[in-house]
């Protein structure tokens, strides 16, 4: 017969999530427990092109998401000639400085790159920090929405929680056939200037929109909203930081602490 062991707990018993260890990550990061102790979520927050952790560490203390836990993580390539600008894949012709295309591979294998740190990195804050993938979410602006998509999409652990991408999206040059049953689960918001001269047209955001709704499973809840007079910027308008807190507040799992702490709740370990 199997032994069972009861015991009374409390909230304060897993309150704290391990922090992350710089040593054993390539990847550099600033992480922060969460405001109200209670290290419930964590959101990974991912810049764009030409931008550093340091900014969007500051962001995820001011979105002041309950029971979260926040870590700005850094792309891994400098921008060349640029100093404190990083790139999350290679982006430019050297001796032209112009944008490259989706014909140059050496995007692709810039993201594979990241794909495999992102990994690493996943792989410590779950099984060393004591994160449950499930509630593990992503906030990327244009370069880190494209790799927070290629993550979930992707990456070696298919069980995350969700991604808000800011004017980002899979690279074009990775259109690929979903898996029949293999697509990801979780919950995906995309905002999208009407103005973004970088994505340009609505009709070319809509295709690379369609792009991501094809490796996701059916049962995904998968949604891209269009933000009035906007360009291919941060969020600034009342209405898409509600989208943005709405999205979080609607999926991201949350503890009772008033239950757990009632002196009549065990704890009921096989």
């Amino acid at each position: 017969m199997q032994n069972i062991s009861v015991q009374a707990t409390s909230a304060s018993q897993r309150n704290k999530a391990t922090p992350p260890n710089a040593k054993k990550v390539k990847l550099q990061f600033d992480y922060l427990p969460s405001q109200d102790g209670i290290d419930q979520n964590l959101l990974i927050l991912l810049h764009g092109l030409g931008d550093s952790r340091s900014p969007f560490a500051k962001l995820g203390q001011q979105l002041k998401l309950p029971q979260t836990a926040t870590i700005s993580i850094q792309a891994p390539e400098p921008v060349p000639y640029l100093e404190g600008c990083y790139q999350w894949f290679p982006s430019f012709d050297m001796l032209t400085g112009d944008l490259l295309t989706p014909a140059n591979p050496e995007r692709m294998k810039g993201l594979l790159r990241t794909r495999q740190l992102m990994d690493e990195i996943l792989q410590h804050l779950i099984n060393d920090c004591g994160f449950n993938p499930s509630n593990i979410f992503f906030f990327g602006f244009s370069q880190g929405g494209t790799v927070a998509l290629d993550t979930v999409c992707f990456g070696k652990v298919r069980n995350l929680g969700g991604v808000v991408s800011i004017s980002g999206y899979l690279l074009e040059e990775q259109r690929v056939d979903r898996r029949l049953g293999d697509g990801y689960a979780g919950y995906v918001l995309i905002t999208q200037g009407e103005k973004d001269t970088t994505i340009g047209s609505k009709a070319e955001a809509e295709k690379r929109f369609k792009a991501v709704e094809q490796q996701c499973a059916a049962s995904a809840e998968v949604s891209q909203v269009f933000i009035t007079n906007k360009d291919h910027t941060m969020p600034s308008s009342e209405r898409e930081w509600r989208l943005i807190h709405t999205f979080f507040g609607k999926n991201m799992p949350r503890r009772n602490i008033e239950l757990e702490n009632m002196s009549d709740v065990y704890l009921v370990n096989p």
